[in-house]
């Protein structure tokens, strides 16, 4: 069965609109990027999920050119109003269907949207179509094998299979349906295969301070301990992975790619 697009996000994610938090996380992007890049200045971005624009017009200071995209046309008006910048270009359209030139963006964000979207496969078709060679996708993923699910707050939600997950999330909240639909670490790097893949995930996690992290990693805290453990121990019960993919200057021949999946 094919999924719908999970339309009007933010009326069930309030989040969206609250410019601390979101200010917050974008410094986290950036702070990443800039580690990775250095220089951003003259680069264009694509932004996936832009929601209220209030991340977005972070970017939009550093980068040249951002170009801004969602499906949720009550967020993107609010972005429209609230979070305009002479260099942010807002659409309310599906990333399927933007019209953009091949190998024409250098830096694409892709944060915490693949399990949102009714193909996280195509997903990733496009942003490898849009990126230039050499140019990288900021992609912060969730894990499906995470303790506690981040959008209902429910212990182990992703962990079962939908028609379970639905009752779950209809005794304990106020919805119907578990439409976010996350993937096991494995099934992640199947997802990225055609990209270098540069993990920052463990670098954030050794050092919360320089990527804007101190409010879920307080160094020396019981939270810092555990995750420095999980994340030598358990790579695979890691919360959320956050990779740089970059997309190869030549094509990874299917051989490589095997390889790669083995090693990453």
């Amino acid at each position: 069965m094919t999924r719908n697009y999970q339309y009007n996000f933010s009326k069930i994610d309030d989040s969206m609109f609250d410019d601390s938090q979101r200010v917050l996380k974008a410094k986290k992007t950036i702070s990443v990027l800039e580690d990775f890049l250095a220089d951003t200045k003259n680069l264009t971005l694509l932004d996936i999920g832009c929601s209220s624009g209030i991340m977005t017009y972070e970017y939009a200071k550093k980068f040249k050119k951002i170009i801004a995209v969602d499906i949720d046309e009550q967020a993107v008006n609010y972005a429209k109003t609230n979070k305009s910048k002479r260099n942010i270009d807002y659409k309310v359209i599906p990333i399927e269907e933007l019209d953009l030139e091949e190998n024409s963006i250098d830096v694409i964000t892709c944060s915490h949207i693949y399990e949102h979207v009714p193909s996280a496969e195509n997903l990733m078709v496009n942003i490898y179509k849009f990126l230039k060679p050499g140019g990288v996708c900021y992609f912060a993923a969730g894990n499906r094998y995470k303790i506690i699910e981040g959008h209902y707050k429910l212990p182990f939600l992703s962990f079962f299979p939908k028609k379970i997950a639905n009752i779950y999330i209809r005794i304990f909240t106020k919805y119907d349906e578990y439409y976010e639909s996350h993937l096991s670490l494995r099934n992640l790097k199947k997802l990225v295969r055609q990209f270098y893949v540069h993990d920052y995930t463990l670098k954030i996690i050794k050092d919360p301070e320089k990527f804007y992290a101190n409010d879920q990693i307080n160094g020396g805290t019981i939270s810092y301990y555990y995750l420095n453990i999980l994340g030598k121990l358990l790579y695979f019960m890691i919360p959320t992975y956050i990779w740089i993919l970059e997309k190869p200057k030549r094509k990874i021949s299917e051989k490589w790619k095997l390889w790669y999946l083995l090693l990453i």
